[in-house]
C-alpha cells in the first residue's frame, strides 16, 4: 500500500496551531521537523565533537509537518481540509504532496469506502455504492431496521463519515433531533452532518463553510438525498454570516477553532438547545471543556473513539 506524505511548511511561530489542525487528519501519524531551538538544545548535551553540517545550516525560521496518510483515508479530503482550516486561521503555508497525482487519489480511495451503519438510525452509503447496497443483504436488513440511507460523495470536501470525529458527531446528532428542530452546522464540509440531521427529523438546516468548493459539494449531496430544499449552504467564516437562533448547532472542526466559535455559538443557541462539538483530540479535551464552562455551557454527554472526543453541551 502506497502511503502519501503530505508536507506542510510553515513558520515556527504557527507550529502549535498548525499541528492541532494536522492532528485532525491523523491523530498520531505526524513527524515534525523543527530546528528553531537546535543550537540552544545543544547546550544541554555538553561538548559535541561531530555535528552534521546540514543540521547546523537548517532553516530555523520554518518547520515542516509531515502527515502520513493511507489511500483508504482519502488523501484528497485531507488536503482539502488542511487548506481550508489553515486559510481560516490565516496561517501561511506551503503544501507539498510529492509526486502523487490527485486524479489517482480520487479513484483509489473509493475502493476502501463501503456502506456502514452509524449509531442506531443511519446507514452511510457512498454514492457509487448506492444501487449495489440497496440490493445487498446488509442494505436490505438496514432498511428493514428503519435506518435512514445517507448517500454521500465527499469529493474534495471533508466529511466522508469514515473519520472518527464525524461518526461520533453523527451519534450525538441522532440523540438530539426532535420534531421542529432547526439546525446549524459550522464547517459543514461535505454537508454530511446537516443532511443526517434532516434525514433524522430536523425541520431545516443551515450549513456554513469557508471553502466555496465545500459549499458546492454540500449542496450536491443534499440533492442526492432529496432534501436540497431544506438544506441551505452558505460560504462564510465560522458563524460570521449567521443570525437567528438554533435548537441544534454542530461543529466538527478542531479544538482551537471550536473555542474561537463558542461565544457566537452561545448567542445562536436557543435556551434549551444543544451544541455538539467534535474534532477534539484527547490531549485538548480538558481545554475545550473548560472553555465551554467559561461560556456558561455544561456538558450533557461525551463520546470518544481512538483518542477523539465529541461533546454535547447546553446552557447552564
Amino acid at each position: 500500500m502506497d502511503w502519501t506524505d503530505i508536507t506542510l511548511i510553515i513558520s515556527t511561530e504557527d507550529i502549535s496551531e498548525a499541528t492541532s489542525i494536522a492532528h485532525m487528519v491523523v491523530p498520531r501519524g505526524l513527524y515534525i521537523e523543527d530546528y528553531s531551538t537546535f543550537e540552544e538544545d545543544l547546550k544541554f548535551f555538553g561538548p559535541v565533537e561531530i555535528i552534521d553540517e546540514a543540521l547546523l545550516n537548517a532553516d530555523k525560521s520554518t518547520a515542516k509537518i509531515h502527515i502520513y496518510i493511507s489511500p483508504e483515508e482519502n488523501p484528497s479530503e485531507a488536503v482539502s481540509f488542511l487548506k481550508e482550516r489553515l486559510d481560516s486561521e490565516n496561517i501561511g503555508y506551503t503544501l507539498d504532496t510529492g509526486n502523487v497525482c490527485e486524479e489517482d487519489w480520487a479513484n483509489n480511495w473509493k475502493q476502501f469506502f463501503k456502506p456502514m451503519n452509524i449509531g442506531e438510525k443511519i446507514r452511510l452509503i457512498p454514492s457509487w455504492e448506492a444501487e449495489t447496497d440497496a440490493n445487498s443483504p446488509e442494505g436490505k436488513k438496514a432498511l428493514a431496521e428503519g435506518r435512514k440511507s445517507l448517500i454521500i460523495d465527499p469529493g474534495m470536501a471533508f466529511g466522508s463519515g469514515q473519520h472518527e470525529t464525524t461518526r461520533l458527531c453523527l451519534e450525538l446528532i441522532e440523540k438530539n433531533v426532535n420534531p421542529g428542530t432547526n439546525m446549524l452546522d459550522v464547517g459543514t464540509g461535505s454537508g454530511i452532518l446537516g443532511i443526517a440531521g434532516l434525514l433524522l427529523g430536523v425541520n431545516s438546516a443551515l450549513g456554513v463553510d469557508i471553502d466555496p468548493l465545500s459549499v458546492k459539494i454540500a449542496g450536491e449531496n443534499a440533492d442526492l438525498n432529496g432534501i436540497g430544499d431544506r438544506f441551505k449552504v452558505i460560504c462564510g467564516n465560522l458563524a460570521d454570516e449567521v443570525s437567528g437562533e438554533f435548537d441544534l448547532i454542530s461543529a466538527n472542526i478542531v479544538a482551537d477553532i471550536i473555542m474561537m466559535l463558542l461565544p457566537d455559538a452561545k448567542k445562536l443557541l436557543k435556551k434549551d438547545g444543544i451544541f455538539i462539538a467534535s474534532g477534539i483530540i484527547d490531549t485538548r479535551r480538558d481545554e475545550v471543556v473548560a472553555a465551554l464552562e467559561e461560556q456558561g455551557l455544561e456538558i450533557v454527554e461525551e463520546h470518544s473513539d481512538r483518542g477523539w472526543y465529541a461533546i454535547s453541551a447546553k446552557h447552564r
